[in-house]
């Protein structure tokens, strides 16, 4: 295994500076993330280039509306999170054990990439960042190969380690669970004064859009969506939101966000936002122009048709906020 990096010894002990949860570790104790590992004097990643899944997917999945559209994206995940949310969709590798999947060098995920004609490489599924010396690899590699790195995470990482990485990366989506920090430390087991300090690093550094999960009676205050709202809007209201429904997952049972929360939350946020998107209700989310209203990107479930005049509405000429490609109109037949 590679040296590790973001930690310190104290006395017999180990201690994480990765993320805020700053374990102390004993010799052969794992972290809360399960992925960092003590041994005597070292702090170690068991799990060192272990893939738990590759696959290609449209960039529209992970979601990134505004970062290249209609383009593919190599995704690869790991086993392990930082986080404990009740209600993970990927809690079979999130909460698995750092042995798992298959070893692969960083060369070897970057050859996939390009060879599936993928334009980019996506850290994604679990949390990557407790991962970050894979990470690190990988984007240098990936980025001397002429591949964008795009990063899908929690943004549970302190601030140190958070702008070395995303100073890596050319876009993120970055999770942005709840605007109440009780709750995200008795619930979800994280830390919003870092979510947030993330966020505002990563538009130092790259492309952002955020996503919130909508769980009824977790996180659906209309007072408190609207405060969320109003501090991304004081940051740019040109940053993209992805309000997600929530479906029965994991330790939740609880029945699935109704579609009347989910435009609630849409009318609230698209208050303070010019760009707001709802998901995992199978609707059409085309990008309008926030001007005339013309849409300017398409999208049907995966397929995307851009209609984006150099970076400007096709319609009125009003500037559109993101990271367009070279050729911006075409279609893809993902489903």
């Amino acid at each position: 295994m590679p040296e590790t990096r973001w930690w310190t010894v104290e006395d017999d002990s180990v201690r994480c500076l990765l993320c805020p949860h700053a374990c102390l570790l004993s010799a052969g104790e794992s972290g809360d993330c399960g992925a960092r590992k003590a041994v005597p004097g070292a702090l170690t990643v068991p799990g060192f280039g272990m893939i738990t899944a590759e696959a290609p997917d449209p960039i529209e999945k992970k979601p990134l509306y505004h970062f290249h559209p209609g383009e593919m994206v190599w995704s690869v995940g790991f086993a392990g999170c930082n986080l404990h949310c009740p209600f993970c969709q990927n809690h079979n590798i999130a909460r698995a054990d750092p042995s798992i999947g298959r070893y692969s060098e960083a060369g070897e995920i970057v050859n996939h990439a390009l060879l599936s004609g993928a334009g980019m490489l996506a850290y994604t599924y679990s949390e990557p960042t407790v991962h970050f010396e894979y990470l690190m690899e990988c984007a240098e590699k990936a980025s001397e190969s002429g591949l964008k790195n795009v990063l899908v995470t929690n943004g549970n990482l302190n601030s140190k380690p958070a702008a070395e990485l995303l100073a890596k990366m050319d876009a993120v989506n970055i999770d942005l669970k709840s605007w109440d920090s009780d709750y995200y430390k008795q619930v979800l087991g994280g830390n919003l004064a870092t979510v947030r300090r993330f966020i505002e690093i990563a538009l130092d550094h790259c492309w952002v859009e955020l996503t919130t999960l909508i769980v009824p009676g977790d996180n659906d205050n209309e007072e408190e969506v609207g405060d969320m709202c109003n501090w991304i809007a004081s940051l740019s209201k040109d940053i993209p939101l992805h309000l997600s429904a929530y479906h029965p997952s994991y330790l939740y049972r609880k029945a699935a966000t109704p579609v009347s929360i989910m435009e609630s939350m849409f009318r609230i946020a698209a208050e303070r936002l010019k760009f707001v998107y709802i998901g995992n209700l199978g609707r059409e989310n085309d990008t309008l122009c926030p001007e005339c209203r013309t849409p300017v990107i398409e999208r049907e479930y995966y397929r995307t048709k851009s209609h984006i005049s150099g970076r400007g509405c096709p319609q009125c000429g009003t500037e559109i906020p993101g990271v367009f490609p070279v050729i911006p109109s075409r279609r893809t037949n993902q489903t």
